[in-house]
Formats: structure tokens, C-alpha cells, sequence
């Protein structure tokens, strides 16, 4: 999978056909997550892939994702709780669901500034989109100036595809990356991985853990601000993966400081991956 920036994508939206996609069929959204109801807009995405596969000959379309590195809500919301998921792990997700492209935004002030058809019409000339999949909650552009009613028509004048999804339910909840950051604040994993589709993890590379030794055990410590949500404070169960290998051990979080407690004799070097039971 090839990963793009949004300058990547307008400086080859200045020279069509540069980026070497003919044809493609996109998603759009923050994908923060990814859960269930993103799930369902790839679904669509794959769907609309496969039929176009079956029907063209000799054009391969391409499928794409375009989100952002971080949420906007990191930048614009000084309460902001965290990110479910991390630049890594989406990317990750991506790639294993079968995407060709990811144009991952670094959202800005600049980008804030752009108009929604614009962003659109760059999009466009960069991957030559013909089908786009979105939520029903979509908005883009300058003051969230595009939203579904706007985009229909967009996508519409230009004989283009457009698959809106409706909302999927969760115990009559909307599901959003919202709803899953509040079940990881009240430590409730169980309602977070139904709703994610997969346990909620947090992403232990970034991080520089500090090794503590005890006579219980070895502690890791790391005293780094996470940019992902954390659990409320408490000793959590959790799973722990490095090196190729996994152990179980328990997930402090107080304040700032980070703790993995590991079972007597456990030897842990480098943290990629931690697991919510």
C-alpha cells in the first residue's frame, strides 16, 4: 500500500495523471478506530471495487482511503481525551483490508482553509476517483462548508458515484469513535471491542519504557504523554506483545506515567502492542 501526503497530492493534482492512478473508488472520513460502522463504508467501497473489476477489462481500479493522521479534535479541542487509534495501527488496518493508496492528511490551519469542493476537486485529479463511500455525518472544507447534500451534488454533476452509509447501531447507540473513547475512559474494554469489532489497543512503540525491577516482578515505565485515550486509573489485564512474542501483565495509567506489570522472571525489551482484555 502506498501512503501519500496531502502535499504529495496536490502537487500531482497540478499534473493529472502523474500519480499513476487511472481509476479509483475512495473513502473519506476520520476513521478513527477503525470501528464497525467505518467497517461498513469499506464494505461498500469493496463492493462497488469488485463489480467495476468484473465489468472493466484491462483497468484495474484502485481502492483508496484518504484520513487523518490525527483527529482535528486534537487540535481544536483542549479536552480533547485522546485518539482510539494511532497513525501506525490505522495504516496498519488498512493494509490488511486491501487498500492500494492512503492519502493521510496532517490536519492544519492551512488545510482548515480549504473549501470543500476544492479539496474535492484536487482529490479527484489526483487519483482519478469515480466512486466515493462516506458516513452520513460527512463534512469537509472550510467551516465544514461540504456535507452530504453538497457532496450528492458534486459527485452528481460530474457523473461520479457516491455511496452514503447510513449510521450503524450499537444497544440503539450510534456507533463513533466518541462513544468508543468514553467505554475506554470507564475501563468498560468489553462494550469497546464491540463496537470496535476487534479489543481496543494502545500502540507501546512511540513510547520509551524504563525497566524496575521488584521482588513481584519487572515494571516498565514510560513518562510520556500518550496521544491516545487512556483507561481510568487502576490496575487493567492486558496483553502484551514484543519481540514476536506476547505476555500477559496488568496496565497502570497515573497521570503522565505509564506502567506494565510483568510476572517474575518475564524479560521484555521493546513494547509494540498492548491488548485490553
Amino acid at each position: 500500500m502506498k501512503v501519500y501526503s496531502w502535499a504529495d497530492v496536490e502537487k500531482a493534482a497540478l499534473k493529472e495523471g502523474s500519480s499513476g492512478i487511472s481509476f479509483s473508488a475512495v473513502a473519506v472520513g476520520g476513521f478513527d478506530g477503525p470501528h464497525i460502522g467505518h467497517q461498513a463504508i469499506f464494505d461498500a467501497l469493496f463492493d462497488w471495487k469488485k463489480s467495476r473489476d468484473d465489468f472493466l477489462s484491462g483497468q484495474k481500479c484502485l481502492a483508496g482511503v484518504v484520513t487523518f493522521r490525527r483527529s482535528p479534535g486534537a487540535l481544536k479541542n483542549p479536552n480533547y481525551p485522546g485518539d482510539v487509534s494511532s497513525p501506525k495501527f490505522k495504516l496498519d488496518f488498512f493494509e490488511k483490508r486491501g487498500f492500494d493508496f492512503c492519502v493521510m492528511i496532517d490536519f492544519s490551519e492551512d488545510f482548515s482553509k480549504i473549501e470543500g469542493r476544492n479539496f474535492l476537486d484536487t482529490l479527484r485529479k489526483f487519483c482519478s476517483m469515480q466512486f466515493l463511500a462516506a458516513g452520513s455525518d460527512f463534512r469537509c472544507g472550510h467551516n465544514s462548508d461540504t456535507g452530504v447534500a453538497e457532496l450528492s451534488e458534486y459527485m452528481t454533476s460530474r457523473g461520479l458515484e457516491l455511496k452514503v452509509l447510513d449510521d450503524v447501531l450499537v444497544d440503539n447507540k450510534r456507533v463513533s469513535s466518541s462513544l468508543i473513547r468514553g467505554a475506554v475512559q470507564k475501563g468498560d474494554f468489553a462494550l469497546a471491542k464491540k463496537l470496535l469489532g476487534f479489543p481496543f489497543r494502545i500502540d507501546g512503540s512511540p513510547f520509551t519504557w524504563k525497566a524496575c525491577s521488584s521482588d513481584v516482578g519487572l515494571s516498565l515505565i514510560a513518562n510520556e504523554r500518550a496521544a491516545q485515550v487512556l483507561p481510568k486509573a487502576g490496575r487493567h489485564p492486558v496483553g502484551v506483545a514484543f519481540d514476536g512474542k506476547k505476555s500477559s501483565a496488568f496496565f497502570c495509567a497515573e497521570g503522565q506515567f505509564l506502567r506494565l506489570e510483568f510476572p517474575l522472571g518475564q524479560k521484555v525489551s521493546k513494547v509494540q502492542e498492548i491488548e485490553f482484555q
